[in-house]
């Protein structure tokens, strides 16, 4: 197939794939015709050679359960079934960049959305944010925006101290170097990253002139430039992303596809875990659903949950591990009495602040403009603006409402866009973000013809506190989330705080000699307050909440003492054999970046435990 035959193709699958539906229970052409089956990256169909036991069975194909299946069946003698709810990917549409937000609105998110909220996402659709979540091989390394965020190294030594040895910043960098094969320009000799891995680490092939004046412009108002996933976090710096050469990697591609000849490993899709199978206080394998008929396997050494922060929570509590009330409420025969469920975190954020660049004339000014066939025919080369995951710098920073004492431990940031949701001709962006028609039409929508771009505010360290329960027995339901974004008004003023600091960072001359000006549309909801005064940035964020899918804490990593602990520090469910969770859903805190680059870590550091705890010194 011809380079421009492949361009046209994908414009016409991306039209297709995602012309309407927000989840998989809409009516998207990509829900209703697998692709994948002809399309998708191909992982061999062991179902005829499938065991009735195995050494390992893991739950989930997200970045965790990738890489533990990967690292487990470096043992030629070790056997892994991974068992993953979704589908393969589909490269020609999946790896470019900046469609992410088309990828949202297929079967391969599970379409989560929180409950109707009091103080936020009030100009969006029914005052309920979408909670993002991929499902395939790869999980949400499908449909993120392949930002690479380690956080911050104090986070690590306070899990450390707080009764999880062993996860210190030293013990875990080695695992965060373990996975990745950098190609960082500026910093890349700076010993705090790796080449050979399999996880590519890598810039942008595209900068627009908005980032390094960003770059610039932060200088100026004290945030250096600095590599934030190495020591110090504070200052701003370019994105770093899960690319390889202009294109998307996801966890699938990255630890599974290169291993898809083992025949140690069977990767089994469509195949949806209902249960963890008991006897007394030992997992002893699994019940899944796969073709309409359901399965029964053992693991001989354990059952390995890295479904999420959502899904592992969700199965423990199907399979009678969780808070005795509620399993009692359901009629579930309770195995183990745990808070599963009981802590939940994410990162509220805020669409905003807007900006517009009247002396910016980069062609990007719509997406008409952005897929043009110029750009299309650049992305083939790995080069130009599709090649970017439309965020392009950081800047990380205080606010005076942290939690940390710390005075070099920040608690927001910002990142840059490059475009905003107006310049969408499609529903896409409209639906990603469940932004109402009174919001767009009268807001985003003026900007279309104009050359503008946005940050997102991001607080990491939220003090709001949410929960997760089951809402039946069935399986297949969606959770029951409680979660109320703003609870505690500590978390709005902080991020009115860093919009504040963005209208400030605008304000250099760097951003001024491309002609960058404050967008002075009023927000629906915000007229009657003063434009740029605090309380209209506060309406603006209770209005253009945004959140970082960064859920974490379902399944809480934690000693025994600790009464809202699930598992501990070698990620073991409290009082019971053979079982683990490995995922997002252990980290105990609301964490200082975001969780893509945990996951990875978490999986490499889970199967360096498992194969310890279960080989002694052989492992080595």
């Amino acid at each position: 197939m011809s380079r421009v035959t492949k361009a046209v193709v994908s414009v016409v699958l991306v039209t297709l794939w995602s012309v309407t539906g927000i989840s998989a229970e809409e009516s998207a052409l990509g829900n209703l015709i697998d692709f994948s089956r002809v399309l998708g990256l191909y992982y061999g169909d062991p179902e005829p050679e499938l065991l009735e036991a195995y050494d390992y069975i893991v739950v989930g194909a997200g970045p965790a359960g990738s890489v533990v299946a990967n690292r487990l069946t470096e043992d030629p003698e070790v056997t892994v079934l991974l068992l993953e709810i979704g589908k393969a990917e589909i490269p020609l549409i999946q790896q470019v960049p900046g469609l992410f937000v088309t990828q949202a609105l297929t079967d391969y998110n599970f379409g989560y959305l929180t409950e109707r909220q009091r103080k936020a996402c009030l100009g969006l659709v029914d005052q309920r944010c979408a909670w993002h979540q991929g499902r395939g091989l790869g999980g949400s390394t499908i449909i993120n925006d392949m930002l690479y965020t380690r956080g911050n190294r104090r986070e690590f030594d306070y899990w450390n101290v707080t009764g999880n040895p062993g996860w210190s910043y030293e013990e875990v960098l080695p695992y965060f170097l373990k996975s990745e094969d950098a190609k960082i320009k500026d910093f890349g000799s700076n010993g705090y990253h790796n080449k050979g891995g399999f996880l590519p680490v890598e810039d942008a092939t595209y900068r627009s002139p908005l980032v390094k004046a960003l770059i610039k412009s932060a200088e100026k108002v004290g945030l250096p430039y600095v590599d934030y996933n190495a020591y110090e976090q504070t200052g701003s710096s370019y994105a770093q992303f899960t690319l390889r050469k202009g294109r998307r990697m996801s966890a699938g591609a990255a630890f599974l596809q290169p291993i898809s000849e083992r025949k140690n490993l069977h990767i089994l899709t469509r195949a949806w875990v209902s249960k963890v199978l008991f006897e007394g206080n030992s997992a002893e394998g699994v019940t899944y659903m796969r073709n309409k008929k359901t399965y029964h396997t053992k693991a001989k050494r354990e059952v390995i949950l890295s479904g999420g922060t959502f899904g592992s929570a969700k199965l423990l509590m199907l399979s009678g591990v969780g808070p005795q009330d509620h399993l009692g409420e359901l009629g579930i025969k309770v195995v183990r009495n745990l808070p599963v469920g009981e802590t939940l975190y994410d990162h509220p954020a805020v669409l905003g602040p807007v900006f517009t660049a009247s002396n910016l004339n980069d062609g990007n000014e719509n997406s008409n403009a952005f897929f043009s066939l110029p750009n299309l025919m650049q992305y083939l080369q790995g080069q130009g603006p599709m090649s970017s995951a439309l965020a392009e710098g950081f800047a990380f920073f205080r606010s005076p409402f942290a939690l940390y004492p710390d005075p070099n431990w920040p608690d927001v940031e910002l990142l840059q866009l490059f475009i905003n949701p107006g310049d969408d001709a499609t529903p896409a962006a409209m639906k990603y973000f469940r932004i109402n028609n009174e919001t767009m039409e009268k807001y985003f929508k003026p900007l279309y013809n104009k050359r503008a771009f946005m940050f997102l505010s991001v607080l990491l360290h939220s003090t709001t506190k949410g929960s997760l329960r089951l809402k039946s027995t069935n399986p297949f339901d969606h959770p029951e989330f409680r979660y109320q974004y703003f609870d505690d008004d500590r978390d709005l003023e902080a991020l009115v705080y860093a919009m504040k600091t963005a209208v400030k960072i605008t304000s250099q001359k760097p951003f001024r000699d491309l002609g960058v000006k404050l967008y002075q549309n009023k927000l629906p909801g915000c007229k009657h307050l003063t434009f740029n005064s605090h309380e209209y940035w506060r309406c603006h964020a209770m209005t253009l909440t945004y959140v970082g899918y960064h859920f974490v804490g379902t399944c809480k990593m934690g000693p025994r003492s600790d009464r809202t602990a699930v598992v501990d520090h070698r990620l073991r469910v409290h009082g019971l054999r053979k079982l683990r969770v490995a995922d997002v859903g252990i980290i105990p805190e609301a964490p200082s970046g975001h969780t893509q680059a945990y996951a990875y870590m978490i999986g490499e550091k889970a199967a360096d435990m498992i194969k310890q705890d279960n080989y002694g010194q052989r492992w080595r």
